[in-house]
């Protein structure tokens, strides 16, 4: 009895572990988990799996008369495979899923260097006790034709200042976006100059078979101005999206 109230409250329960089978991912992807639960101390019955993939993202609020930003963690996507069972004491039980990544995912690694922080977490539904749940980060590379956009703007003149995820939505002319938080990679100049733009900052919204780009450009003097464009992603190398980008930057 001792043992089945501990584990109500989380000790002594049923623990998962999720491995990914999929070393890295771009936003679209299909890729394969292997969940393994291992039981407790006790008998336990389990109603089934949740998943999520997080993202942490900046965000804002209204404190009085002042903004104040803070890091939250956002749902981009989720599910609830069904798994009843009863897990025994010790007993192992290994299931595999295969998940879809939202086109719109933003990516967490840039030329190897990470950018964002994106994770898949997995929680046990158990009956009468506390969820298991373990973390695992994701590898998230941009797709083609993004990484040709940053190159094309790289060799415009700019240089990659930082990037950013951002809570809240994207809207534009031809494209909106759907998950509750945005990718911002933002560009300084290489070289000053006095009526040039001060600052790009650039975000994607990839449905799959387009990409928007939006592109915020702040310009000395004339202050802050927004471009937009929708470019196929066959159009995957420099030379492809030049016709789309340039026409923004000039």
């Amino acid at each position: 009895m001792l043992k089945k109230i501990l584990a109500s409250v989380g000790i002594g329960k049923a623990r998962v572990d999720t491995i990914l089978l999929d070393d890295q991912l771009r936003a679209g992807d299909t890729f394969a988990i292997e969940v393994v639960i291992t039981g407790g101390d006790v008998e336990q019955e389990l109603n089934g799996l949740e998943f999520a993939i997080m993202a942490q993202a900046k965000a804002e609020k209204s404190l009085g008369d002042d903004e104040v930003k803070y890091n939250k963690s956002v749902i981009l996507q989720s599910w609830k495979p069904m798994l009843k069972q009863v897990i025994q004491p010790g007993e192992t039980v290994i299931r595999r899923f295969n998940l879809n990544l939202h086109s719109e995912a933003p990516a967490t690694q840039l030329f190897g260097q990470p950018i964002a922080k994106v994770w898949l977490q997995t929680g046990l539904d158990i009956k009468n006790g506390v969820d298991g749940s373990d973390k695992d980060p994701l590898v998230i590379v941009p797709s083609a034709t993004q990484l040709a956009v940053l190159e094309l703007i790289e060799n415009s003149g700019y240089r990659l200042y930082k990037t950013d995820i951002e809570a809240g939505y994207i809207r534009a002319k031809q494209f909106s976006s759907h998950l509750p938080c945005y990718q911002e990679y933002e560009f300084k100049p290489a070289s000053h100059s006095f009526f040039g733009a001060r600052e790009l900052e650039v975000t994607f919204v990839d449905n799959g078979e387009s990409t928007g780009v939006l592109i915020e450009i702040d310009r000395a003097f004339t202050g802050d101005g927004y471009l937009s464009v929708s470019i196929p992603n066959h159009c995957d190398t420099v030379d492809a999206v030049r016709p789309y980008i340039e026409n923004l930057l000039s």
